[in-house]
């Protein structure tokens, strides 16, 4: 009985150590802010983002192998692939239709035409034939929304920087917008974002989701370690040669603006509340985010004083959300310190509800897209 007692204890003992070795090795993998991730990435390690609940995520230091056995290997989806501004990336494209407002407009025509001008100017200016070129192209469409994911792996070419795919995706729009004009509304309706080239850009990877949805992005090949690798936008491998790139210009390539200004569909019916806004807490909107389907956006203001602490924080601003169905506006705080407390909801005035009406009561006419 006595020798049966110790195993049981020693049993126990290698369960709690093995359990307790688990937890540290995921504390040590995530960090609550990116500059801690990047701080504590060593020379193989990439940083990735993991939501955790609706409005908070956590930042992962470590190699493709370790988030794959911590996290998409054990069905944990809500993860992000964080392009580093100053790090080797593939060509990536977000496209995405909102298929309530645009009901006659498919994703993948969007696709095939843009596919089409792409490697053109792959051809013209590189001498790079389409054999040359694999496309990873992934989608996660459903009733609301057309969605797709594409990432190129051109063979022996990667692109210096975010900013440098940045800088070519916006030569694809000044071609089509010279050349052919009939293409131009994937442009300007924002069916290619092309918002997403930013400095450490979060991208939604294969097999992922957004929290708490099942909108998985997939694509027609099975999903391995190895394969979710290659679809990565930025890769394990190291040298190939830099594409030569500029902007339209001819200047060199940069980010615009941090990844502020306008994203998404934004009614001119906003701007006046816009204005009235900064008047009210004296700054400027750095930020306007549209969610269409609900018709709200979300507003970031440059001023970081916290209505509801009643101080300055240090990082983190307050925001506005503005909603034309309630033809309503209110104020957040970004920061966790405030508990997700907002201000009452405050009418338009009326001058502006009428803006607003005439908005919403408009003829729709749907752009035709060949």
């Amino acid at each position: 009985m006595y020798l049966e007692a110790l195993l049981d204890i020693a049993t126990r003992t290698a369960r709690r150590t093995k359990r307790s070795g688990t937890r540290f090795l995921k504390l040590a993998m995530e960090y609550k802010t990116q500059v801690e991730a990047f701080a504590n990435a060593k020379e193989n390690d990439f940083v990735f983002a993991y939501e955790v609940s609706k409005f908070k995520r956590v930042f992962i230091a470590c190699t493709n192998e370790d988030y794959w056995n911590n996290f998409l290997h054990k069905n944990r989806l809500y993860g992000y692939e964080i392009i580093r501004e100053n790090k080797p990336c593939h060509l990536h494209i977000d496209l995405d239709v909102d298929r309530e407002r645009f009901p006659c407009v498919n994703v993948d025509t969007i696709w095939i035409t843009l596919e089409k001008h792409i490697d053109k100017i792959f051809f013209a200016e590189y001498e790079i034939d389409s054999c040359d070129i694999q496309k990873h192209i992934m989608q996660s469409t459903s009733i609301a929304k057309g969605s797709m994911h594409i990432v190129y792996n051109v063979k022996g070419y990667l692109f210096k920087n975010n900013a440098h795919v940045g800088a070519f995706m916006r030569g694809v729009k000044e071609l089509v917008e010279m050349h052919y004009p009939e293409d131009i509304t994937m442009f300007d309706e924002g069916f290619v974002d092309m918002g997403i080239y930013t400095r450490n850009r979060q991208f939604r990877m294969l097999g992922c989701a957004k929290f708490n949805t099942m909108r998985i992005i997939k694509d027609s090949d099975e999903l391995t370690l190895e394969h979710w690798v290659d679809c990565k936008v930025q890769p394990a491998h190291k040298g190939e040669k830099f594409f030569h790139i500029t902007e339209p210009d001819r200047s060199e390539p940069k980010y615009t603006s941090g990844g502020g200004g306008i994203t998404g569909y934004v009614p001119d019916c906003i701007k006046p509340i816009l204005r009235l806004i900064e008047a009210e807490k004296d700054t400027l909107v750095t930020r306007v985010h549209a969610f269409p389907l609900s018709l709200t956006f979300a507003c970031n203001l440059r001023t970081k004083r916290c209505p509801f602490l009643n101080r300055t924080h240090s990082k983190n601003v307050i925001y506005a959300i503005i909603n034309l169905t309630t033809q309503k506006y209110r104020y957040r705080c970004h920061s966790d310190k405030c508990n997700g407390n907002e201000s009452d909801a405050k009418p338009f005035p009326p001058d502006i509800q009428q803006e607003v009406l005439e908005f919403l009561n408009a003829e729709v006419i749907l752009p035709e897209i060949a």
